[in-house]
C-alpha cells in the first residue's frame, strides 16, 4: 500500500512539473519583446520613408514611420513635423479617432507653433465630415435624435481658429463652414420638433422649437420653429400662446405661408453645400 502512495505521489508530481513548464514556457513567450522594425535607422531615415509613403499614399504604412519618428527621436525637429503631419496621415487612412486624439496632442505639446491654425482647421474639417455623413441622410421617416456632438465639435475648432487666426489662410473657409454648421443645428432640432409635431406629441415639438429659437435665433430654420410652435400650441388647445406665438411669426415673417419645409429632402440640398474633401483647403503640411 505503502508503495502505491509512493507511485500515486510520483505521478502527481510529475504532472505539477509539467503544469509548471507549460507555464513558464507560455510565461516566456507573453514576455517577448516586439521587434522594433526602426531600430537603428537614423532620423532621416524614417521620417523620409515617411514622406515617401505619404506620397505613395499609403497612409497606414506612413503613419507607422512618422510614430517611428516621434517614439525615436522625441526631441528632433523632425519629431514635431511628424506631429503635425500625423492627424493629417490618421484622417486620410479613415481613422478619424486617431486623427482626432493626434490633433488635441499637438495642440496640448505645440501650441505655438507657426502652422497650430493648419490643425485647428483640420480639426474641424475631420468633425466637419462626420457631421454630415449622418445629417446628409436625416429624414422625417429615419429621425435621428442625437445630439449633434460632431457638428458641435466642429464648430468650436473653426471658431477657435478664427478668433486666433483672423489672418490665416483657413479663416474664410472657416468662416463659411461655421454658418453652415449652424445652420445644420438649427435645422437638426427643426426636423425633430416637426416629427413630433407630426406625431403629436406637442410639448415634446414645442421644447425642440424652443431650442432653436434659444441658440439658433435669426437662421433660417427660425420661422419653422415658431410654425411648430403655433401648430402644436393649437393642438394642446392653447389659444392665448397660439396667438401670441403667431404674432412673433408674423412681424418677422410678414409673408409666411405658415408651410413648414419638407423633411424629406436631405439637409444637404436644404442647405445647399457638401462635404467633399476636394473642396477643403487641407493637405499634407510641408516640412520645415
Amino acid at each position: 500500500m505503502a508503495l502505491n502512495i509512493l507511485k500515486k505521489t510520483a505521478h502527481i508530481s510529475t504532472i505539477v512539473l509539467v503544469s509548471v513548464t507549460l507555464l513558464s514556457a507560455c510565461s516566456g513567450l507573453g514576455s517577448k519583446k516586439e521587434v522594433n522594425e526602426f531600430a537603428g535607422w537614423s532620423v532621416d531615415k524614417i521620417y523620409t520613408n515617411a514622406r515617401d509613403e505619404m506620397t505613395n499614399k499609403d497612409y497606414k504604412r506612413a503613419s507607422q514611420l512618422l510614430e517611428a519618428t516621434i517614439a525615436q527621436y522625441p526631441f528632433s525637429a523632425q519629431s514635431i513635423q511628424a506631429q503635425l503631419e500625423l492627424p493629417y496621415v490618421f484622417w486620410k487612412d479613415d481613422e478619424r479617432t486617431k486623427a482626432l486624439a493626434a490633433a488635441d496632442r499637438f495642440i496640448a505639446l505645440n501650441g505655438s507653433h507657426p502652422k497650430v491654425d493648419y490643425v485647428y482647421y483640420l480639426k474641424g474639417l475631420i468633425n466637419f465630415n462626420q457631421n454630415v455623413s449622418y445629417l446628409a441622410t436625416l429624414t422625417g421617416e429615419q429621425l435621428n435624435d442625437r445630439d449633434p456632438k460632431a457638428a458641435k465639435d466642429s464648430f468650436e475648432a473653426f471658431k477657435t481658429l478664427v478668433e486666433k487666426f483672423p489672418n490665416s489662410r483657413y479663416a474664410k473657409d472657416s468662416r463659411e463652414r461655421m454658418r453652415y454648421l449652424v445652420n445644420t443645428m438649427a435645422k437638426h432640432e427643426t426636423g425633430v420638433a416637426q416629427y413630433y409635431l407630426e406625431r403629436k406629441a406637442y410639448v415634446a415639438a414645442i421644447n425642440r422649437a424652443q431650442e432653436v429659437l434659444r441658440n439658433y435665433d435669426g437662421t433660417p430654420a427660425t420661422e419653422d420653429a415658431l410654425i411648430i410652435m403655433v401648430k402644436a400650441y393649437e393642438g394642446l388647445n392653447l389659444q392665448d400662446l397660439r396667438n401670441d406665438t403667431f404674432s412673433v411669426l408674423k412681424k418677422n415673417y410678414p409673408n409666411t405661408t405658415m408651410s413648414l419645409k419638407p423633411t424629406s429632402k436631405s439637409w444637404l440640398e436644404m442647405l445647399g453645400m457638401r462635404s467633399d474633401r476636394k473642396k477643403a483647403l487641407v493637405e499634407v503640411p510641408a516640412p520645415q
